[in-house]
């Protein structure tokens, strides 16, 4: 059995987290977006997320249409959905299908950032201005577009005055605020319903709770923050996330910081102005998968970047050979000996906001060259499962983007020796 799907889409996220629950085996394909052609030979001409390739060569599509299935001709995932609660459990999967009308363009713009070619952020972007002609947002109740799920939640919506058509999506990133508060308007019940019970029918998850999971699991691509504000508001959702996630498997991201302080306390301790100049303090190195190797001296490389890092296997991409990030944000953030779960590797007492460095600016750091790129780097949901929700809306709130919370990306122009306490300096 294999699953294709892209990974940002919440109807393919859906179909997956009902695999994974339910324990059945099957392989993931990660379709390229502006590469169809599989998924036209597959399915007959229909290049839509997500499709499942059953072991017979049959493909389903549709999310909907693949869970029912799975529920008909598989006991695993039939305990997801109990005989006597199918109504709820059903009913909800298509609320929680329609949450992706306000998710989605809360999404979008960090969704189209993802896209490593210029093609596909355009492909992307255009895509969504044509599907989004004419299409009213309202509040209150939410219209799902999934194809065989197109329900209203409410007979009297509230119409929230959205652009569509072109310029849609840069648009829907100016009306974040309005979309948020629309989306936590109309998840207010679930969190009253959630402060009762462990999950969403009753004492063990079902395809409710993965439903809307999935809209969660979309955010966290395209608008981490977003969830960390969801989650700060409503902590009973956090709770549930985690008992959710815990069925689903070992934690995600590995291990967590010692203690997640809230925003107050990192803003209080974030008090000393950032250093124009400074050291190095730490250096760490990612050997594979949340394994770090905390280093006193280390090589940089031009071509391999850190040496003793995964860069070049898990990424590869020379804007973002290296990643630093400034000591003064760590701090306040964690104790150091938590800063390797930041996934950084320099830690630097240095200036690295956007008044202070600018794409092509170079550094020295001991005998190594580097050089500042335009790469953004913003907090994920790696970093809120780490440190909390407070640490993510802490480094990537609007109000701060320019301070670079959550640091920079650099490459390595000329290899050499580095060690801690090394001065960066400005070449």
């Amino acid at each position: 059995m294999r699953l294709h799907r892209l990974d940002y889409s919440c109807y393919a996220r859906f179909v997956q987290a009902t695999l994974e629950l339910a324990k059945v085996p099957f392989e993931l394909v990660d379709v390229r977006y502006g590469d169809r052609e599989e998924l036209a030979k597959l399915t007959g001409g229909y290049i839509q997320v997500p499709v499942l390739e059953l072991d017979d060569g049959t493909a389903l599509v549709d999310s909907r249409r693949i869970a029912q299935h799975l529920v008909r001709t598989d006991e695993r995932v039939a305990r997801l959905v109990p005989e006597a609660d199918a109504a709820l459990v059903w009913a909800y999967v298509d609320f929680a299908n329609g949450l992706e009308d306000a998710a989605f363009r809360l999404a979008s713009s960090g969704i189209a950032q993802r896209f490593e070619s210029a093609s596909e952020r355009a492909l992307f972007v255009f895509s969504k201005e044509r599907k989004f002609i004419g299409s009213a947002l309202t509040r209150g109740p939410m219209v799902s577009r999934n194809r065989s799920a197109a329900r209203t939640a409410s007979a009297s919506p509230r119409t929230i005055p959205l652009q569509t058509g072109a310029g849609c999506v840069e648009a829907w990133e100016r009306d974040t605020d309005a979309l948020f508060e629309q989306l936590a308007e109309v998840l207010e019940p679930t969190t009253r319903t959630l402060a009762h019970r462990p999950f969403l029918i009753g004492r063990e998850p079902t395809l409710a709770d993965l439903a809307l999971l999935s809209q969660l699991l979309m955010l966290d691509l395209g608008a981490p923050d977003r969830v960390a504000q969801l989650v700060l508001r409503y902590d009973v959702l956090r709770a549930w996330r985690e008992r959710l996630e815990a069925r689903l498997g070992p934690p995600p991201y590995g291990r967590v910081a010692a203690r997640h302080r809230d925003e107050s306390e990192m803003t209080e301790a974030l008090t000393s102005a950032p250093a124009p100049s400074g050291k190095l303090e730490h250096i760490v190195a990612r050997p594979a998968k949340h394994e770090r190797r905390v280093l006193d001296r280390a090589r940089l490389d031009a071509d391999e970047g850190l040496e003793g890092d995964d860069w070049r296997t898990t990424d590869g991409t020379r804007g973002r050979q290296l990643t630093l990030m400034d000591a003064r944000v760590a701090t306040a953030i964690a104790e150091r000996g938590d800063w390797e779960l930041f996934g950084d590797n320099l830690f630097v007492s240095f200036d690295l906001s956007t008044d202070s460095l600018r794409p092509g600016d170079r550094l020295r750091l001991g005998g190594a060259l580097l050089e500042i790129t335009d790469e953004p780097h913003l907090g994920c949901r790696k970093l809120a499962s780490r440190f909390g929700p407070a640490a993510l809306r802490f480094v990537n709130h609007k109000s701060v983007r320019a301070q670079r919370r959550r640091g920079i990306y650099a490459q390595v122009l000329e290899g050499g020796e580095i060690a801690v306490g090394d001065v960066l300096t400005r070449a």
